[in-house]
């Protein structure tokens, strides 16, 4: 249910900004919520027992296409964070909007 409400509060922002369509807002923000929840998951496994040189890369690639993504939409990256107990990715969003205890210079997170 969290995953849902998160792709419509970035549909809606994504689409606010006017870069995008509707659809293209609502794609772009499943695209996002589905890359923070694998980043979460890597996140998850470096806690337990540390990542394989593979695993790494992959990370590495969904940092990038997470960036590319929010450059697209018109969105900013705040931050990445790599404790697997928050979200894998904040955003700074227009309004300056935020949903996690770090207040507003924290950013809003999407990911488990």
């Amino acid at each position: 249910m969290r995953m849902n409400t998160q792709e419509a509060v970035l549909s809606a922002y994504i689409a606010s900004i006017g870069k995008r369509t509707p659809r293209d807002a609502a794609q772009d923000a499943a695209e996002l919520c589905r890359l923070a929840t694998s980043l979460n998951r890597l996140n998850e496994i470096a806690c337990n027992s540390g990542l394989t040189e593979r695993q790494e890369r992959r990370k590495q690639k969904l940092q990038t296409r997470i960036k590319a993504v929010l450059e697209q939409a018109g969105l900013v990256l705040n931050h990445f964070n790599s404790d697997p107990r928050g979200y894998a990715v904040y955003l700074d969003l227009p309004d300056g909007s935020y949903n996690s205890f770090g207040g507003r210079e924290c950013g809003y997170g999407i990911g488990r």
